[in-house]
């Protein structure tokens, strides 16, 4: 059995925006080119998805949405046309079937790591999912894949401690929003601040009731680069995780902190990207816990696909060390885009006052964070 398997479908290139959106099937299919040229088929367990029961998605959401977001699909289908569902936020034809088979590619990667040899899983899907309320579609998203994934993988195996993580550029203000007050999900999440979603993501916003201090949100200034995440990683993530001891990590892999993404601000390169998924990989092995990727944004196809490719060849690889080989990199394209080395931060000044301000916040709830806070 291999270490990794990949859940994907050609059928998630249906879910259709209108022209020049950024979220376009354009960015599956720039995936699976890169994977076909890597030499990743050999060593990856591809798998098929399945749907998810509209009771699966309501473990995580309110029936009455997704009754609504069914009836928005009826509207689609018979008028054969595209629907707004909010500003950002398009319905096709095959748009609700096509979430569902999303929500079910995240059970299937679980079933395929809690059930089998598979230490890791990467779930190439679209629509994206990590700004889904429980009652509301937002930001490209219909339901929360990753949210219900937890969900299911906690009443399948009675997991007590999952460990979701999120480096997309923007907030995963849904996710959030999901597991606020819930002491059994620890939510980290990497983003652009300020930024989209307006006024969300401050690292105050960090749990109520029993989930608090299991919020934590590191909001990076625009024009932080590898060393910046790399840092925030290091000096917040890992002593966090390591004080958690989560059973199972789930990663909203969003690629639009990448320098050459044309929404986001950021820095992060290839071999960024690379680095970060060596330590989320040692995190897992440390812990002794079964890890899952589902791919969120990432809107400049070429460094969309190569960094999706990059994560996958280092699960596939379980490559040690945090300086990636070329070996790894299985395409001269990833090559060529990862050796010119790690990115600096723009302002390295407010990267590493923002990081100390975070990690001085969230040592009252994280003993080993007290030895690094200033």
């Amino acid at each position: 059995m291999s270490t990794m398997t990949l859940v994907r479908d050609d059928e998630f290139q249906q879910h259709l925006t209108p022209e020049l959106h950024p979220e376009s099937p354009n960015r599956l299919q720039a995936i699976d080119k890169a994977f076909l040229n890597s030499s990743l088929d050999d060593s990856v367990k591809q798998l098929s998805p399945r749907a998810a029961s509209e009771d699966d998605i309501a473990s995580v959401h309110k029936p009455t949405y997704i009754e609504d977001l069914e009836k928005d699909s009826r509207i689609a289908i018979e008028q054969n046309r595209i629907v707004q569902i909010d500003p950002d936020t398009f319905m096709s034809p095959r748009s609700y079937d096509l979430a569902k088979l999303a929500v079910g590619a995240g059970m299937v990667a679980i079933d395929s790591v809690l059930d089998t040899d598979a230490k890791s899983s990467f779930v190439s899907i679209r629509p994206p999912g990590h700004h889904a309320l429980v009652d509301k579609a937002m930001g490209f998203c219909l339901f929360n894949n990753i949210a219900v994934a937890a969900r299911y993988a906690q009443k399948k195996a009675g997991l007590k401690r999952v460990l979701i993580i999120d480096w997309d550029v923007h907030h995963g203000n849904g996710t959030q929003d999901i597991f606020y007050n819930d002491p059994s999900v620890c939510f980290i999440s990497f983003h652009q601040y300020p930024f989209w979603p307006p006024d969300s993501g401050w690292f105050t916003e960090d749990g109520v009731g029993d989930g608090k201090g299991r919020n934590i949100n590191i909001p990076m200034p625009a024009g932080t680069g590898d060393r910046g995440y790399i840092d925030a990683w290091k000096r917040i993530v890992e002593p966090i995780a390591m004080d958690f001891k989560p059973e199972l990590i789930l990663l909203s892999a969003g690629y639009d902190a990448h320098q050459l993404d044309p929404l986001g601000q950021q820095r992060i390169s290839t071999k960024g990207f690379a680095m970060l998924t060596q330590r989320l990989l040692n995190l897992a092995n440390l812990n002794d816990a079964k890890l899952v990727c589902f791919l969120e944004g990432g809107y400049n196809v070429k460094s969309l696909s190569e960094s999706a490719v990059i994560t996958m060849s280092v699960l596939s690889s379980d490559v040690k060390g945090l300086d990636v080989p070329d070996n790894v990199l299985e395409s001269k394209s990833i090559i060529a885009a990862t050796r010119s080395g790690i990115l600096p931060d723009r302002s390295q000044t407010n990267v590493d006052e923002r990081i100390a301000e975070v990690a001085k916040h969230f040592a009252r709830y994280w003993p080993s964070l007290k030895s690094g806070a200033s």
